[in-house]
């Protein structure tokens, strides 16, 4: 992306003189003919009116302090989560009600407003870390230097903490209030704007220390630097104290588009894609705006271009998504996000359910808001089966095999383990037919104190004994970057697709001296194969393992069923191989998880095979 210097932004700005900013010429009224006139949208004013009449009911609750500390007393995150969350949605909800003009919407917006300008945070109390019960950090205590000569932290208080939860918060509270501005009590916007500013842009703006997220490249800095980028679009008028402002976020997001690979993928996986692009678009949308279209951070740039449309790649059928690190497999593609991207001419999948996806956006004011202001279409929504797509650099593939009716998916991932949000599972393969794992991924953990502690890999879904790999004498990957895949290759020939891997690295057992893995997935009946080849300078135990989750059927020797009927038969030589199931203590969207491991019969040194292949049932 194009770096931009004070004076080219400053310029921009200054021949762009219609203040104040709003979203879009005739935003409000966009927005009320989408709810009136596009069938897709034909719930939304009946679902507002209903959630106007549920809240008139329904009291107001802010999160309690037990809640809050709840993080550092009990290590445990989703009391406070909860609430916040709870507050957030009401929040959010009246605000698009309140722009569709529904009956006692603005009453509602303006209680729960009030409440929200109240609170002593907005921020997550799992993102104050170690200070929960601290008043004040970053502390002056005897004058503006430390011993090193560099300039001391301004004291913040907890109200002041930066983090997604309140720098999104304040770009959408800037949002509504430039929105509904002559509509709601001019002195509780006016108060709003102050808070966004103190809680938030003011922070920002002092100088030093700058937030961690500013040169983080993940989801982080995409949030928070885009929200603090729209927030300062609304709330600073004069382009001489806007622009230096908007340099420090330009920079920051060039940061956070290096945190994806050249080839557009997301090493965070689809959630955090979703999370970190959308609002990158968001602000840069806003930014075209507010300068007269003479800075276009999407512009022209392929890279961009590659990560808007890896979206489109991690979405299968029944709604399922890429499961990999913390990601879920039942994610949601923003609609209002493919709209925009699908108008650019990039690739996007179809239509999804607009209802789902407008509550899934709950914790998002401003993606609520454009659901229905981005009134356009894609150009291009569609997902084509039999097909592949291959990504070298993350060294990550994905199959889309048989038909769109009865689909199956080979998703293969290389990579390393130093990626955010990180499971060990370099050189795992997930097999997916129709709206069920078969060959499983555990997806994300919760998200406690020790899940982000150095006893992350003690969890079964983080660890690589949790993923589809084997082990070399009870040796699993180690959680650092130095574990990777060494050599990735995919190729297409006769039908069938192939990806080889060089995984000799990723085990640290004293009997290995390698491993490659080749999986290989037949486009047109979904047959999957996987051919494991170890080389042993000693015998050792090897457990080839599978995650499934259910039970299986033993169908005869060498065949199991995974998933009944509407599974998939692995088959293995049951002369060479013996599978061990063993029940975990785990479950898999309520569905007990099992270790299935392919152990050879005789413990022998040199080359040896495990191989095994899925077909359809």
């Amino acid at each position: 992306m194009k770096h931009y210097s004070l004076h080219e932004i400053t310029r921009a700005l200054e021949q762009t003189p219609d203040m104040p900013f709003g979203l879009m010429p005739g935003a409000r009224e966009t927005m009320l003919k989408t709810a009136l006139k596009n069938p897709s949208y034909s719930w939304v004013l009946p679902y507002m009116r209903e959630l106007v009449e549920k809240y008139r009911k329904t009291p107001i609750e802010a999160p309690s302090y037990t809640a809050y500390a709840a993080w550092a007393r009990e290590g445990t995150r989703s009391k406070f989560d909860a609430s916040m969350y709870a507050l957030r949605t009401r929040l959010n909800m009246m605000t698009v009600a309140a722009l569709l003009d529904v009956d006692g919407a603005k009453e509602q917006y303006e209680d729960i407003l009030y409440a929200f300008l109240h609170l002593p945070t907005w921020a997550l109390s799992a993102h104050h870390f170690d200070r929960i019960f601290e008043d004040t950090w970053d502390d002056i205590p005897e004058g503006p230097f430390d011993a090193d000569g560099r300039i001391r932290g301004i004291g913040r208080s907890r109200k002041q903490c930066l983090d997604l939860c309140a720098c999104s918060a304040a770009f959408g509270i800037a949002e509504s209030a430039q929105l509904l501005e002559g509509r709601v009590e001019k002195s509780l916007l006016r108060w709003a704007r102050q808070e966004c500013y103190h809680r938030v842009l003011g922070n920002f703006m002092q100088l030093s220390p700058y937030p961690h997220f500013e040169i983080n490249p993940n989801n982080w800095s995409g949030v928070c630097m885009s929200s603090i980028g729209g927030a300062a679009i609304y709330l600073i008028t004069k382009p001489r104290t806007l622009a230096p402002v908007l340099m420090r976020v330009i920079e920051a997001l060039n940061v956070h588009l290096s945190g994806y690979y050249d080839d557009g993928t997301s090493p965070e996986g689809f959630g955090y894609w979703q999370y970190g692009f959308e609002y990158f678009l968001m602000f840069a949308d806003l930014l075209r705006q507010r300068s007269g279209g003479r800075i276009d951070l999407l512009g022209a740039d392929e890279k961009i271009r590659r990560i808007a449309g890896f979206g489109a790649d991690c979405c299968f059928k029944n709604g399922l998504k890429l499961p990999f690190g913390d990601c879920n497999i039942h994610g949601v593609f923003d609609e209002s996000l493919r709209r925009y991207i699908g108008a650019r001419g990039i690739n996007v999948p179809p239509e999804g359910d607009m209802k789902k996806s407008f509550d899934s956006a709950f914790e998002h004011t401003n993606m609520l808001i454009r659901h229905l202001a981005w009134d356009m279409q894609p150009q291009q929504s569609t997902l084509v089966h039999p097909r592949a797509a291959v990504y070298p650099v993350s060294q990550m593939f994905m199959g889309f095999y048989k038909t769109p009716e009865d689909p199956v998916y080979l998703l293969v991932k290389g990579g390393n383990n130093g990626e955010s949000h990180n499971h060990n599972d370099v050189g795992t393969f997930v097999i997916i037919r129709g709206d069920q794992m078969l060959a499983a991924d555990t997806t994300g953990g919760s998200y406690s104190k020790e899940y982000f502690s150095d006893k992350r890999y003690t969890f079964f879904g983080t660890r690589s004994g949790g993923h589809n790999f084997p082990m070399v004498d009870g040796v699993e990957q180690e959680g650092h970057g130095r574990c990777r895949c060494a050599r990735f290759e995919s190729t297409y020939a006769n039908g069938t697709d192939t990806t080889v891997m060089d995984l000799g690295g990723t085990l640290n057992a004293d009997a290995l001296d390698g491993f490659t893995r080749k999986v290989s997935g037949e486009r047109a009946s979904g047959r999957i194969t996987v051919e494991d080849v170890f080389t042993l300078n000693r015998p050792a135990e090897i457990r080839d393992r599978v995650i499934v989750p259910g039970e299986t059927e033993k169908l005869a020797e060498g065949r199991l069923l995974i998933g009944g009927k509407d599974g998939m038969i692995l088959t293995f030589d049951s002369g060479s191989l013996r599978a061990v199931i063993t029940p975990t203590e785990h479950t898999l969207e309520g569905k007990k998880i099992y270790t299935l491991d392919l152990m050879p019969k005789t413990a022998r040194a040199g080359e040896l095979t495990v191989k095994m292949q899925w077909e359809t049932a």
